[in-house]
């Protein structure tokens, strides 16, 4: 993302060199006046924010896990249960044959029931071996619904991640995280505690299924930032990407002060989400936020070192 918005300012700044007559002014650092020309080539757009609120949420990490052998594990109970329910069928006819007096031997039968109980025992196993490897919320799930969901994972439309948080902070009661990929990121909803913990974090962990187009980036064995959504709200804005502006390593944003005057404010803690990011200080419903035009805008203020634009 730092690399995509210096490149825009670099091509920004270059238009705004060749605005011939565009009368400007620099102030202070972080203050820019622009006049009503250079408003209009460099296409600049204020729009006002409107409050938002987001639950609170805690930075964790985010393992993507293996699916493998919880696909391996299923196959083997749907084997197993498919096994059952023949030997169980088995047992029911030898005894109905017998108890009529049928050619079927009461050693046969016994036999029949013996395996029909050694077949259930194997399913009941498999299902304790479930929720043994994959914790509470993937043995709650119903056959069908763990079948959907390996079904989505192998097809590169979902992912399961191990979340963890220092301590576990966070992590009980929690419902939803999410996961950053890139310069965005996926909510996922929390299945239920992991049963392998994180020993440097002294982290039980949670699972976390993750569904979507963007699940195929997470690659098995990546390890991603998170963040565990709690039930506090926290109110704060939305900056689109087009008004970002990075300089110094910082991520800034240009905020009206008047119809020519414009400072160019520091983004904080800014959480990504799909239109931007939440920002919960800094800004305030009602600012006039430049989304377009604020690459130019940061040349211009650039260009008070060596003079006015000519």
């Amino acid at each position: 993302m730092a690399t995509r918005f210096r490149k825009a300012a670099i091509a920004s700044g270059l238009a705004a060199v060749l605005l011939a007559g565009a009368a400007w002014s620099g102030d202070p650092d972080g203050w820019v006046s622009a006049g009503p020309e250079l408003q209009h080539r460099l296409g600049l757009k204020a729009e006002a924010l409107a409050a938002e609120k987001r639950k609170s949420q805690i930075d964790a990490f985010a393992k993507v896990l293996d699916p493998g052998p919880l696909a391996q594990l299923d196959s083997d109970l749907r084997t197993a249960i498919a096994a059952a329910a023949a030997s169980k069928a088995e047992a029911d006819r030898s005894k109905l044959l017998n108890a009529s007096g049928g050619s079927v031997a009461t050693k046969d039968v016994e036999a029949a029931v013996a395996q029909a109980t050694s077949d259930a025992l194997k399913v009941a196993q498999l299902r304790q071996r479930l929720g043994l490897e994959w914790g509470p919320g993937v043995v709650r799930m119903s056959d069908a619904r763990r079948a959907a969901l390996i079904k989505t994972l192998a097809a590169g439309k979902a992912a399961l991640v191990h979340v963890d948080t220092p301590s576990n902070a966070g992590q009980a009661g929690a419902r939803t995280v999410k996961v950053d990929i890139g310069s965005d990121s996926v909510t996922g909803v929390v299945l239920g505690p992991a049963r392998t913990a994180e020993p440097r974090l002294q982290s039980s962990g949670l699972i976390v299924e993750v569904v979507g187009t963007s699940a195929v980036l997470l690659s098995i064995g990546l390890t991603q930032s998170a963040h565990i959504d709690t039930g506090d709200p926290r109110t704060g804005v939305i900056l689109k990407r087009s008004a970002l502006v990075r300089y110094r390593g910082l991520t800034w944003a240009y905020v009206r002060q008047a119809g020519d005057r414009f400072e160019r404010r520091l983004v904080e803690d800014g959480v990504p989400e799909e239109a931007g990011l939440f920002v919960p200080k800094g800004f305030a419903a009602g600012d006039e936020v430049v989304v377009s035009g604020a690459a130019g805008l940061f040349a211009a203020e650039l260009g008070r070192t060596s003079g006015p634009v000519r």
